[in-house]
């Protein structure tokens, strides 16, 4: 996997300083268990990358496993991440995200152009509590991600991506999990994640398709709406989400294809097992 030496040493000091910065906190126990495990699986509408014309439905199946331990964490209320810094109203944590591989002979707009691979993004994330209450959370989220690119045997480095966010979430009950979920999103990126999706090399022209040279900026502003609900050990969850990309740095290449995009999904969970041993809060 192709990890440059000043990635991975960044990565290796937040885990350092974690500890100290969490040394100070109670280790306070909660009634859920430390560790479950289970499967979770779903379907979904998804364009084949930012700004296509063109999508499909995906599928997914994956074993899901949470831990509720006091540094680091995958559980009900932000699904897994490293607490780095904690205070009741804001902190710093471990942020990750993904998005699915696209084939080229698939889509019309990068008709034998490379295929694209699996993206996974990383990196610290900054979070602050505009409003907090038993039922309603309202937050600020400043995450800096590192990207790759992955055909799951390797991975190369896509750059920078800085998405500022906020999210509204209604708790139902008091599982922290139970809940809906409104956000919104806006998209920064380096000149290399957007070369990875709006460049077009001069090898790769075709009619409709000229030599495009992309550059580093906004990428999009993205809307979602999502609902959880688990009971008895089974999940499910379904959510819709729409993506602008109206005045994006990269709008005037010929894979922009769509100033707007839209996805939904389905999913369900069954937890198999969870420890006697209880996590922490």
């Amino acid at each position: 996997m192709v990890l440059r030496i000043h990635h991975l040493s960044f990565f290796l000091s937040l885990l350092f300083w974690a500890p100290l910065a969490l040394s100070h906190l109670e280790q306070v126990r909660s009634n859920r268990p430390l560790y479950e495990f289970g499967l979770v699986g779903g379907a979904g509408y998804v364009p084949d990358y930012p700004a296509s014309n063109q999508g499909r439905i995906r599928y997914l199946v994956a074993p899901v496993f949470r831990y509720r331990g006091f540094r680091f964490r995958s559980d009900e209320e932000d699904s897994a991440r490293a607490r780095m810094f904690l205070h009741p109203l804001y902190g710093v944590d471990l942020n990750a995200t993904g998005s699915f591989p696209a084939s080229s002979d698939k889509n019309e707009a990068r008709k034998d152009m490379p295929d694209l691979n699996w993206m996974a993004e990383i990196g610290p994330r900054l979070y602050v509590f505009l409003f907090k209450s038993e039922k309603l959370w309202w937050r600020f989220f400043a995450p800096l991600r590192l990207a790759y690119s992955t055909d799951l045997l390797s991975a190369t480095y896509q750059g920078v991506v800085f998405a500022p966010s906020s999210s509204v979430r209604y708790f139902f009950d008091d599982t922290k999990f139970n809940s809906i979920i409104l956000g919104i999103t806006r998209t920064y990126t380096g000149e290399k994640f957007q070369d990875y999706y709006f460049e077009v090399d001069k090898k790769f022209e075709a009619p409709g398709r000229p030599q495009y040279s992309a550059t580093s900026g906004y990428l999009s502003t993205s809307a979602g709406l999502g609902f959880i609900h688990e009971k008895n050990n089974k999940g499910f969850y379904a959510g819709m989400g729409m993506n602008s990309y109206k005045g994006s740095a990269n709008s005037g290449s010929p894979l922009h294809k769509s100033d707007y995009t839209y996805g939904a999904f389905l999913g369900f969970s069954y937890l198999f097992h969870g420890s006697e041993e209880k996590g922490y809060q």
